[in-house]
Order: C-alpha cells, then structure tokens, then sequence
C-alpha cells in the first residue's frame, strides 16, 4: 500500500474516522489489494451513496501499519 494512503489511515483511525477512497484522485491505489486487506481483518471498506468506497483500519492493521 503506498505510504501516504497508509499515513492518513492511521491517522483517520486515531481520529476514528472513515476516509473516503475519492480523496485520493491521483495515487494508484490497488483495489484488489484493498479487498485482500479487508479478507484478513486489517480494514473495514463501507459502500457509501454520496461519497463512494469509505476506509477505515481495525485495531489489527492499526498495529501493523503503524510500526
């Protein structure tokens, strides 16, 4: 996952907030990646109306990504 992705989701989670994917126009960002991420329990992927695909880590990707 590229780092600034990675750095704004930490810091979305210390916040407790969800990140919209749209925020991120020009970064490549993997979706397939995104849904693997989401298989093994390190983030949460919410389908919203308005704002598109919403992110957020779980506690168990906060620790990992964090390090």
């Amino acid at each position: 996952m590229n780092d600034a992705v990675k750095r704004v989701l930490i810091r979305a989670k210390e916040l407790n907030k969800w990140v919209a994917l749209n925020h991120f126009p020009e970064l490549q960002v993997n979706r397939s990646l995104l849904r693997k991420l989401e298989d093994e329990g390190f983030l949460l992927i919410h389908r919203h109306a308005e704002e598109g695909l919403l992110m957020k880590l779980t506690m168990q990707g906060y620790r990992r990504f964090k390090q």
